[in-house]
């Protein structure tokens, strides 16, 4: 991938492959605690006086590049990144994960009944979590963009922990939206900050299989929560309880230790050292193994705060052509199984299973989801491939729908458990968009906004699907996976489209440079107005 002139402290100079951040021999270093802005110039004689400083063994790596450190050192500190960043990312997702999730199992109580409502109050209630939800999404990206994430994140944490348990007092259909509404305005925000956040650990190539790790966590989050729920729906109305009550108010106070945990052991790139488990050497090889991978990434490093909002920027980034097809591949994708899985518990039920086997029965979907999100995001990382994904997922469900709609009433519940089993334990490829939105990005600023838009339209999408499924078309919902199957094939139609367009645009680009003799090359790249992923010389992923 062709790389861009990045907005860092480091002076530029050409290779053969493209620009890429080079020093001179006197290297401008930004005093840790302020911005950009504030900088001081280091003679290379320091640099033997100062091996222990970060900031300094980083402007020496990025000029000699990535032959200034041996693959086992970067191998080292990936394996250190992934241990002390991303299973503490993990823990946030299941944070996230056991509040949103444990909403199915309570469903397979008596909690519509106790508190007066019905499947489309439920519906109703999804689509207040998820419009507030969405309208948190962009400011959220500019707080962090201000506090860093290593702030706000935990904020959002405690937040929404603390609502979570608050929804055990529920007692009517005003107080079960109210927490759903508080709970989207608490969680709006943190899947984009969180992608935004872990993509300034890691390369490009890096992020798909890592995206699949925390993705996991959330459905391995299903499983526990299902797990958990089996063990507190015992509870039979102590002290004057509903079993559902406990369920809320336990799973409540766990996230909110989760998210006041994280304040403290939430590593920063912004940092200088950012973790004791890296050596200074191993923090600069880090950073600058990112920066050369995307110059636009230096962006993460800066140490200044500013609340600077663009709203050109954040309508560009919504109509950006080449982010544009993924974000509606975002839309539809996943409708077919999230509606499932929102639906499964009930379906359950009402194929007469118990409360303690609707829980249980729950858990092979995600199980089943896990190995083959890990399976597809790998083959993706491997192959440097995205587009195939979206068409291998409604491929894999569209049989599935196809089986529910032509089961005869007489059927058995098993056969209607197993495709109801696998259209939720489909390839889920979302790891691999927000990959992909990632590196055709090439802008820090516009990898903020693009995964927030991103996620808005996988909301979105979530909105949509979450009144397929209707009261007059129950038990069996035959019009609404008929809905679904049609949507599954628009996602393959867009995933097609998707492909050849970027195909074509790579092509054009090629054409254009090859046009050009050497002198209009350099000339374009030092006069060019063109940015992040419109420069000629930025290969789009495809």
């Amino acid at each position: 991938m062709s790389t861009t002139t990045a907005s860092s402290p480091e002076s530029l100079t050409e290779s053969k492959e493209g620009t890429v951040p080079r020093l001179s021999s006197s290297i401008e270093q930004k005093d840790p605690l302020d911005g950009f802005g504030a900088v001081s110039t280091v003679s290379d004689s320091s640099y033997e006086n100062e091996e222990n400083d970060p900031d300094i063994i980083l402007s020496h790596l990025l000029e000699k590049g990535e032959g200034s450190w041996t693959a086992e050192e970067e191998k080292k500190v990936r394996r250190k990144t992934d241990w002390r960043v991303m299973i503490w990312a993990c823990a946030m997702f299941f944070s996230l994960e056991l509040d949103r999730a444990n909403i199915s199992n309570v469903l397979t109580t008596d909690f519509l009944v106790n508190n007066g409502m019905t499947n489309n109050d439920y519906n109703v209630g999804q689509s207040v979590f998820l419009v507030c939800f969405l309208v948190m999404e962009i400011p959220s990206q500019m707080i962090i963009r201000y506090l860093g994430p290593e702030v706000w994140i935990p904020v959002m944490m405690s937040a929404w922990g603390i609502v979570a348990f608050c929804q055990a007092f529920i007692n009517n259909r005003a107080s079960f939206l109210a927490t759903r509404a508080l709970l989207g305005l608490c969680e709006g925000g943190f899947i984009p900050g969180l992608v935004l956040y872990l993509s300034s650990f890691y390369k490009s190539k890096e992020l798909a299989v890592r995206y699949s790790w925390i993705w996991s966590a959330s459905q391995a989050t299903d499983i526990v929560s299902s797990l958990l729920a089996v063990g507190i729906l015992q509870i039979n109305s102590t002290n004057g309880w509903y079993d559902w009550q406990w369920l809320f108010l336990i799973e409540g106070l766990l996230t909110a230790v989760i998210g006041i945990s994280t304040a403290f052991v939430l590593p920063s790139v912004r940092r200088k050292h950012i973790s004791r488990v890296y050596t200074a050497r191993e923090v600069a090889i880090l950073r600058a193994k990112v920066i050369l991978d995307d110059s636009s990434k230096s962006r993460a490093l800066e140490r200044d705060r500013h609340l600077y909002i663009n709203v050109q920027n954040i309508i560009s980034s919504f109509f950006d052509p080449y982010l544009f097809p993924v974000y509606f591949l975002g839309f539809f994708g996943f409708i077919p199984s999230l509606q499932g899985k929102q639906y499964l518990t009930i379906n359950l039920k009402a194929m007469e299973f118990t409360t303690l086997q609707c829980n249980l029965l729950a858990i092979p979907a995600s199980a089943i989801c896990i190995l083959c999100m890990c399976i597809v995001s790998k083959a993706s990382d491997k192959f440097k491939v995205r587009w195939i994904f979206p068409i291998i997922a409604s491929v894999w469900v569209i049989p599935n729908l196809i089986a529910l709609i032509v089961l005869p009433e007489s059927a058995s519940r098993w056969a209607r458990f197993v495709p109801l089993t696998l259209i939720v334990g489909y390839p889920y490829f979302h790891p691999i968009m927000i990959a992909w939105i990632s590196e055709n990005s090439n802008d820090h600023e516009r990898r903020a906004l693009a995964s927030a838009w991103y996620n808005i339209f996988v909301q979105c999408g979530k909105l949509a699907g979450s009144n397929i499924y209707q009261d007059r078309d129950k038990p069996y919902y035959r019009v609404g996976n008929k809905a679904l199957i049609g949507i599954a094939c628009a996602n393959a139609a867009v995933a097609v489209f998707t492909k050849v367009f970027l195909t074509y645009k790579n092509k054009q680009r090629e054409r254009k440079l090859e046009s050009m003799s050497r002198e209009e090359r350099m000339a374009y790249e030092e006069t060019t107005t063109d940015s992040g992923n419109a420069r000629l010389d930025f290969k789009l992923t495809i």
